[in-house]
């Protein structure tokens, strides 16, 4: 009999202990907001941040089921998992709460990625974005763009959005459609271009031509592919369908309002994509319209490669589209 209690206690004695992470606004940050609705959030993040941990440590996948969060954010952020796994500091203080036109962001949450296979190459130190809705309920979970300069940079004025809440959303929201990539969430992408939505993708053309002297040079031009969103997406799903994983990075990142629709912002920013079979760098250029701001549309995607743009100074602008709302 005491072998078998010895037994008991030693399979107990293995078992993991769960932590848990107590995520806490910083006294003053949260002015505006009732009590009850700051404790809600503080509760929905800290389970959160709790099973993340707890699942990230053990290797296994995560159980949201008794989280307060979303449907549409409880598969993007498995789908996420799927990628790679990732662990929040034990206790966690956030700065402040940001208010958004949708409800609530709070930003650089420390964490530590642990990833899954050899195929992720980006940085181990990450941080992680929670946004909620104005009930408390959280509606998104993404990680934050890895340059964080660039967030800061739009935040701490300089650029044409003047209105910080606006700014915060359209952030979101380019976080957003950067996860959809790495995610492979081809309805995600679908959804967010407009019915009517041009997008342009540059490809780089290499001809042998005669020099002055009588010799031959290469030359490298830009060949432009006008697509709707059908063929764009449809592409995608081919591109998804052979690709084990991919890393979009964006960074150098300038959001200007439209002078004669201030709904529209072109947002232009540096990317870098890169899967198991092929990379490629270059600047996007996008119309994004915020008349409905709940639901933001793209109207314009454009695509130009390094190789053939010197900088920033030579991609495509607001001042290229013509913008007509209610036939004006």
């Amino acid at each position: 009999m005491k072998k078998y209690l010895l037994l008991i206690a030693l399979i107990f004695s293995f078992v993991p202990t769960q932590a848990v992470v107590s995520f806490k606004f910083k006294p003053g940050t949260t002015s505006g907001i009732s009590a009850s609705l700051k404790a809600t959030m503080e509760s929905n993040a800290s389970a959160l941040l709790t099973e993340i941990n707890n699942a990230g440590n053990a290797c296994r996948d995560l159980n949201l089921s008794g989280i307060k969060i979303q449907p549409e954010a409880a598969n993007r952020l498995r789908q996420l998992w799927s990628s790679w796994h990732f662990v929040p500091e034990n206790d966690t203080e956030v700065q402040r709460l940001i208010s958004d036109t949708q409800g609530y962001q709070v930003r650089d949450i420390p964490i530590t990625v642990k990833p899954i296979d050899d195929l992720y190459k980006q940085s181990l130190q990450r941080e992680l974005n929670i946004s909620f809705d104005k009930s408390g309920c959280i509606n998104g979970v993404r990680p934050a763009l890895e340059t964080q300069h660039s967030a800061r940079s739009i935040m701490s004025g300089g650029v044409g959005v003047t209105d910080a809440a606006q700014r915060y959303e359209i952030l979101k929201f380019v976080e957003d459609f950067r996860c959809f990539y790495e995610e492979k969430n081809t309805q995600a992408i679908y959804d967010i271009f407009s019915q009517d939505a041009l997008i342009i993708t540059g490809s780089v053309i290499t001809r042998k031509e005669r020099s002055k002297d009588g010799g031959w040079r290469l030359r490298k031009d830009v060949k432009y592919n006008e697509q709707n969103r059908e063929q764009y997406v449809a592409k995608l799903k081919t591109i998804f369908r052979n690709t084990r994983k991919m890393e979009v990075g964006f960074d150098n990142i300038t959001i200007v309002r439209s002078g004669s629709h201030p709904e529209i912002y072109g947002v232009t920013l540096h990317q870098t994509w890169k899967t198991d079979k092929y990379e490629d760098d270059g600047w996007l250029f996008l119309v994004w319209d915020f008349a409905n701001p709940t639901e933001p549309k793209i109207h314009v995607r454009t695509w130009q490669p390094d190789e053939i743009v010197g900088g920033k100074s030579d991609v495509f602008t607001l001042s290229h589209f013509f913008l007509s709302r209610n036939g004006q």
